[in-house]
């Protein structure tokens, strides 16, 4: 039977972009690729997505991993997590945002969207260029509420307790991701105890660069 792979997405992205390349981490399993809009509706409980339980590796990228660990007690035993720029808290002073941005533009990307997500792209560095603006033309597609529900909820969600086991958690992060420093990705080793922690020093915030 094929080991089963669910991919979940950072604010606003879609992981399916890059889905021939990331699904090379391993070519022999069953992949699904979790659109931004349906994650956005499971905030709350993540494991409420439609076969996360059953998985056997679930791949988070940033704002999936806080969803991910705010859900552990409801991890299945032997459930592998592989995390790419994580964070325990989205608004850390080492990062380009705090909470009152956010929630600021939680409010103008109903208005203005280009310019928000503008914004957030400026943060990604001028670096393997093709992908950013893919990241912004899909964006751009995506429900105006969900994407500030995903905002406001970074603003006001966080770890601030250890997960009660680490095991099986590979954490990934670039070393230079100007949107999740490697600082803020370093004050999880507290907060996961057993997990591995890998730099990837050619990297920034992109999937694909930081899987392989």
């Amino acid at each position: 039977m094929k080991e089963k792979w669910i991919w979940l997405p950072d604010w606003a992205s879609d992981l399916s972009l890059w889905e021939d390349d990331l699904t090379d981490a391993c070519a022999s399993a069953s992949h699904t690729f979790v659109p931004y809009e349906k994650m956005s509706q499971s905030l709350e409980d993540v494991y409420a997505i439609d076969g996360l339980s059953k998985a056997d590796t679930v791949v988070g990228w940033g704002m999936a991993c806080l969803l991910l660990m705010l859900g552990a007690s409801k991890r299945p035993k032997g459930q592998n997590w592989i995390f790419l720029s994580p964070y325990a808290d989205f608004c850390d002073d080492d990062g380009p945002w705090n909470s009152e941005n956010l929630l600021f533009k939680s409010r103008e990307i109903f208005q203005t969207p280009d310019v928000v997500l503008d914004a957030f792209k400026e943060q990604f560095g001028e670096e393997y260029s093709e992908w950013p603006d893919e990241w912004a033309d899909a964006a751009r597609k995506m429900d105006a509420a969900s994407l500030s529900e995903g905002l406001k909820f970074l603003a006001s969600h966080r770890i601030e307790n250890p997960i009660a086991s680490g095991e099986g958690i590979q954490v990934l992060y670039g070393r230079m991701d100007q949107d999740v420093t490697p600082s803020m990705t370093l004050k999880l080793r507290d907060l996961l105890p057993g997990a591995t922690f890998k730099e990837r020093p050619k990297s920034g915030h992109w999937p694909p660069m930081m899987l392989f």
